[in-house]
């Protein structure tokens, strides 16, 4: 007999766990008690077969975890979509994954270079390394880890993780709120931990690459008892390395260990927690339009300058969380879930950057000095209750969950421009330093309440889920000279909904339609003292699936219109103010395809059209212009092909084309940043335990600006970056 399972014990049972008997407790009693969630990955990358199997019935019609690597360049099943294991065919929204191994091959040591060849997203692709800078259909994606939010601070102390500590990485595209409280209307990236696995499993990892990149890893992970109760992992990775810009520099030493706990057949702990520090964890480095698009008789200066002062500047962040994922099956039908993390960052950062256009005579630009030392701390916690009933021939995935949120911040801070430099030939010694001259404290706090149903009837598919969200937050400003300053309340609550519907063809072609909402707190108040409103956001996506049935792949379309609304805007009639009127709207189209075509040939591909304007402003020159950032176009290619026969046998070599149209280069779009070409190249050779590989991302060395946001502040994208990797596997 095959039993459905609840909750995210499902991938637990598939790795061999028991059928849980059931335990008559009260579901709070659940929901106090001690477990976690166990993950381990398949057998392709650990080199062994699955864990031996207990006696246990299927409880799933996919092998895949929803939580796991992926197999090879697909994925099909997911919970950041509904926060239940879900097939991506009838998902309500968008849902795109990176894998381990696409991450692997394509020597991605960012999440910003992770995403490239993910539609709808686009990344700073810079040389801006303080942390990940990711836009979904045009606006800000948020990021989370383990379905947590890692939120940004007011200022720049923002969590940071490495990608070599993830299993694999989603994007939801749209609005989450309805499962994820307060967030961007363009969506969120979630990255999924490395968790401890079954069966042993050992890496070692050496990186060289050009800019004295230098890195080395370990990932660690197996029983710690015959009996399997225990389970842990441990994974590392330390940096050293300079960047193509001079003076600035990327170095990191951090560490995160877990360990799961399975007292019993119904219930798991996993204890996780990570620490890192960033010594020198990069800079900014803009540059005006001036001095690099535009023509100037003084000449185009390159993407290897530092723009700001190299004896004064740096970023120095040490940031630690700790947590636990916990999953209790009270039955067949009933499981529940907790996921909990405390994070706190301690970061000193000292910048100076070009603030101006150039002047007349096309050399002098003004300096912004700036000062924060920044604490950082965020309580995270989201309980939920998944049940599986029947009603008629109507069968529900009930999910029920409560979160709070809150994240505290205290920064000694302080901006000003400080003076007028020649770029040409800088001297940055003969500016004043900038002095920390302001208190600020922060503090926003949310509780939210949501439930969601997955109906399935015959080939039809219904999703719908509701929200209710409490927010209150404070934001206080004070001089440190006279003890002045100002404060700022809000107290806000949000309705926020989404609806979907699928149709599951016997094909593997599945129609879709949803509608959903978002909302997020916006601290500060009008000129006559009313309290900013939150933005809200509203999107329609129509789309089609397609999952073969003779071949491994994925292939996705989507339509979207994503509307934010109470944007802010300038006050026309009280200088230095804001009003909340301005509405922006995205239009697009999004294809994505993920293939293991043969079991030597991998391909991924992506095209997005973004048609984003200003629908409603007091700026009259920014009305029915396009927001500067995402280009209009966006399209890749990748391909991996690996010999498994003949002379060349384990042998692969990879290539990739990225494209990116024109994006405007300030809000009244008058002037346009160019588009560009990019090809990576990439090759490994496995040889008994080792594989060496070998990455060019931007091989031909292609010069280019990314993006610009005004005519002072633009952005050199990354120049060729050359890494080469051995991995020791036992």
């Amino acid at each position: 007999m095959k039993v459905e399972k609840a909750g995210k014990c499902v991938a637990l049972r598939e790795r061999g766990l028991p059928h849980p008997r059931p335990i008559y407790v009260a579901l709070m009693l659940g929901l106090a008690s001690l477990g976690a969630h166990a993950q381990e990955s398949p057998a392709a990358a650990s080199g062994t077969d699955a864990a031996k199997e207990l006696p246990a019935v299927q409880v799933r019609s996919s092998a895949e975890d929803p939580l796991g690597p992926g197999v090879g360049y697909v994925a099909k099943r997911s919970m950041t979509g509904t926060k239940t294991d879900s097939s991506l065919l009838t998902n309500p929204q968008s849902v795109s994954v990176v894998t381990r191994q696409q991450m692997d091959d394509q020597g991605a040591q960012t999440v910003d270079q992770a995403l490239r060849y993910t539609p709808g997203v686009y990344s700073q692709d810079g040389t801006d390394i303080r942390f990940d800078q990711l836009y979904g259909r045009g606006f800000p994606l948020d990021s989370y880890l383990d379905g947590l939010h890692l939120y940004q601070s007011p200022r720049f102390a923002t969590p940071r993780i490495d990608p070599y500590f993830m299993e694999r990485l989603e994007v939801l595209h749209g609005p989450a709120s309805v499962l994820y409280g307060q967030g961007s209307p363009g969506g969120l990236v979630n990255y999924v931990s490395k968790l401890p696995m079954e069966q042993p499993y050992h890496e070692v990892m050496m990186q060289i690459g050009n800019h004295n990149n230098y890195q080395l890893g370990f990932d660690l992970s197996g029983p710690v008892d015959k009996n399997g109760t225990v389970l842990y992992r441990l994974t590392g990775v330390a940096r050293t390395a300079e960047t193509q810009v001079s003076d600035i520099k990327d170095q990191r030493l951090a560490i995160a260990p877990s360990v799961t706990i399975r007292p019993n057949r119904d219930t798991t702990f996993t204890l996780q927690g990570s620490f890192q520090r960033d010594p020198n964890g990069g800079l900014f480095n803009p540059v005006p339009a001036g001095a690099t698009l535009f023509s100037n008789p003084n000449g185009q200066l390159g993407p290897d300058k530092y723009f700001g002062d190299p004896d004064r500047d740096g970023m120095h962040r040490t940031q630690y969380w700790f947590g636990y994922q916990f999953d209790h099956a009270i039955n067949d039908k009933i499981s529940v879930s907790q996921n909990l993390r405390y994070l706190h960052i301690d970061q000193h950062y000292y910048q100076t950057s070009v603030t101006s256009a150039l002047g007349a005579d096309q050399r002098t630009v003004s300096m912004w000095g700036n000062v924060d030392n920044e604490h950082y701390t965020q309580f995270q916690v989201d309980t939920h209750a998944q049940a599986k009933v029947a009603t008629g021939a109507v069968q529900h995935t009930l999910l029920f969950g409560l979160d709070y949120q809150r994240s505290m911040l205290g920064d000694t801070e302080g901006n000003s421009v400080l003076g007028t430099v020649d770029l040409y030939n800088p001297n940055f010694s003969s500016l004043p330093m900038q002095q920390a001259n302001t208190r600020l404290d922060y503090s926003l706090s949310t509780v939210g309440v949501y439930a969601q149903d997955e109906a399935r009837w015959r080939n039809w598919v219904l999703t719908f889920g509701v929200r209710q969200d409490w927010t209150g937050g404070n934001q206080q400003t004070t001089l440190l000279t006279t003890g002045k300053g100002s404060i700022y309340h809000t107290n806000d609550h949000a309705f926020t909904w989404r609806a979907g519907l699928a149709y599951q063809f016997e094909s593997g072609i599945a129609p879709y339609v949803s509608y959903s909402r978002s909302f997020q707190p916006v601290l500060g108040a009008t000129f006559s003292g009313a309290p900013f409103s939150p933005t809200k956001g509203r999107q329609v996506e129509a789309g089609v699936r397609y999952q073969p049935k003779w071949f491994d792949g994925f292939f996705s379309l989507a339509a979207f219109t994503l509307t934010q609304d109470n944007v802010s805007v300038v006050d026309p009639n009280n200088l230095g103010y804001t009003i909340q009127t301005g509405q922006v709207r995205s239009r697009g189209v999004e294809f994505e395809a993920h293939a293991n075509v043969t079991a030597d040939l991998k391909v991924i591909a992506s095209y997005t059209y973004l048609n984003q304007q200003v629908t409603s402003t007091t700026t009259p020159t920014s009305f029915g212009k396009r927001p500067t950032i995402a280009p209009r176009n966006t399209a890749s290619l990748w391909a991996d092909y690996t010999f498994h026969r003949g002379p060349l046998r384990n042998f692969g070599v990879g290539s990739g084309v990225r494209y990116m149209s024109s994006s405007a280069g300030d809000a009244a779009n008058t002037f346009t940043v160019p588009g560009r070409v990019l090809v990576d190249l990439g090759a490994h050779y496995d040889i008994q335990n080792w594989r060496l590989s070998l990455n060019l991302n931007n091989a031909f060395d292609r010069e280019y600006i990314s993006y610009c946001t005004t005519a002072s502040v633009c952005y050199w994208g990354a120049t060729r970056t050359v890494l080469g990797t051995a991995r020791y596997q036992w």
